[in-house]
């Protein structure tokens, strides 16, 4: 019997890595070397549509360059460990016939380079689409295209996507897709409100293969309408 859901799109950082302690103390470490304002971690949990605007707002009519050469030196001493649990619940997900995807707003800069440091095996998903690959970045419906390009057609029904963020829980509802939110990132799914009822919440992706034996989704688990 095919599983409810076949595809099961990711979302990648604080999703299935643990990446905002360590962006936030890097970014912190830097600002403070340069002399720059060090924004609040609160700030910095305010991630814009590209990593370039969002420094942008940190440090508005200030040159950059020096903050993003300064990464450069520094970005692989941070390692972004996997969100415990997930290589084991990715494998159980793999076992039991479901695809698996990653849609995400990281850029293929180092993209491969995090997911290996942190032993999450590319090898394991059908795809994994970066920004450069996506006609619009979350929270447009449309990052899903490369997905549905791979799958010869807009699957919503048999996909769920699992993300941490709202903005990831406002592009699978616009998209006609259900959601999955996790509380593993800086928003810790306070964010979701209401559009999310708390059956769709869980504390990490690493409870997704035991949520989807769940009655509610056997039993109940329906397309979920657009919000918009």
């Amino acid at each position: 019997m095919a599983p409810r859901y076949r595809n099961l799109i990711f979302d990648l950082d604080d999703t299935l890595i643990a990446s905002f302690p360590q962006y936030a103390a890097m970014h912190q470490r830097i600002a403070t070397e340069l002399g720059l304002r060090v924004p609040s971690l609160d700030e910095l949990a305010d991630y814009r549509t590209t990593w370039t605007e969002t420094l942008a707002h940190y440090w508005p009519d200030t040159s950059l360059e020096p903050f993003l050469a300064r990464y450069e030196e520094v970005a692989d001493e941070y390692v972004y460990p996997a969100i415990d649990g997930i290589l084991a619940a990715m494998h159980t997900l793999r076992e039991r016939e479901h695809r698996l995807w990653i849609v995400t707003k990281r850029s293929s800069r180092r993209l491969s380079a995090r997911m290996q440091a942190a032993g999450v095996e590319e090898s394991l998903f059908e795809g994994i689409f970066p920004l450069e690959q996506q006609p619009v970045t979350k929270p447009d419906p449309r990052c899903f295209e490369p997905v549905w390009d791979a799958l010869g057609g807009r699957a919503v029904e048999e996909s769920l996507y699992v993300g941490d963020r709202r903005e990831d829980m406002l592009a699978a509802r616009a998209a006609g897709m259900n959601f999955l939110g996790v509380r593993s990132g800086p928003e810790q799914g306070k964010t979701f409100g209401a559009d999310t009822p708390n059956t769709h919440i869980l504390e990490s992706a690493a409870d997704v293969p035991d949520w989807l034996l769940s009655s509610h989704v056997l039993h109940n688990e329906r397309p979920c309408p657009p919000l918009f």
